[in-house]
């Protein structure tokens, strides 16, 4: 099982009504395969969404490659706008999981590579740390709050980070 199946299979099974719960049984059923599989690929279920996250993030930022720091980025809201159901579902299904959450593991990634889009500019990896934190605060209250805002409402309030050349 790889992580383009998984990611499909999420998506269609969490994008469209508001989800309680959503389990290992519920996965495989879905995909048919055995629970032994899942669990030689994923340590748990926030560990298949992060791996999800991780590589949609991952995709963006090669989709992308050619934009400028501020496209990427609105881009990358945007795609959260349209899906927002299927982030508001992982965000809750994970934080009810005490034992992990992955939101800095999903930041971390995003980090780096932002890092990678902008390795000969002028930001440093301070200011690159910064504009990942902010933008990640920005949109994890926007998920957990479930308000009425949208990709633009998130850009304009993040994009004062952008002001610096790169």
């Amino acid at each position: 099982m790889n992580t383009l199946i998984a990611n499909k299979i999420l998506k269609e099974e969490l994008t469209y009504r508001l989800r309680n719960k959503y389990s290992v049984t519920q996965f495989c059923e879905t995909v048919g395969i055995t629970r032994g599989v899942f669990y030689r690929t994923y340590v748990d279920m926030p560990d298949m969404f992060c791996d999800v996250i991780q590589y949609n993030i991952r995709q963006h930022f090669r989709n992308h490659r050619n934009c400028d720091t501020e496209q990427i980025i609105f881009a990358f809201l945007e795609h959260i706008d349209q899906t927002r159901l299927f982030y508001t579902n992982i965000y809750h299904l994970v934080s009810k999981n005490k034992s992990r959450h992955i939101c800095q593991e999903i930041r971390n990634t995003f980090f780096q590579e932002l890092q990678k889009h902008l390795h000969s500019s002028k930001y440093s990896n301070v200011h690159i740390k910064s504009i990942t934190s902010v933008l990640f605060s920005h949109i994890t209250d926007w998920l957990v709050h479930e308000r009425e805002k949208n990709a633009c409402d998130i850009y304009n309030e993040v994009r004062f980070m952008l002001a610096k050349k790169a």
